[in-house]
């Protein structure tokens, strides 16, 4: 898996103010400390993006959703995509594929314009 130096900060931050001996990365913020689950990530992800001012319905998948989309515009391969993603077939991974226009104009005047 891979971090950003900004992700690897935070995620050091908050193991380190962790008051459990928990082996589960995320836990539950009351004891008995436990493995957060599946509804508490929706539940995390939900209520930060209500204090971020967002009221689109959020969760872990749409987070998923964007980060492929995102690294995609930005011109990552589909296969690397797929691996990051743990695909096994590249066409579960295009359903991401979709090109925003400013990007399509991009790859219009790169590879087909002379």
């Amino acid at each position: 898996m891979f971090f950003s130096f900004k992700a690897m900060f935070h995620l050091k931050k908050y193991l380190a103010g962790r008051k459990d001996d928990d082996p589960a990365l995320f836990v539950t913020e009351r004891r008995p400390y436990r493995r957060l689950s599946k509804r508490g990530f929706q539940r995390e992800i939900k209520l930060i993006a209500i204090r971020a001012g967002i009221r689109k319905n959020v969760h872990p998948h749409v987070m998923r959703h964007t980060m492929a989309t995102l690294t995609l515009n930005n011109g990552a391969d589909l296969v690397a995509v797929q691996e990051l993603l743990g695909h096994a077939n590249p066409g579960t991974t295009q359903i991401y594929a979709r090109l925003s226009s400013e990007r399509k104009r991009e790859q219009y005047k790169k590879h087909l314009v002379q």
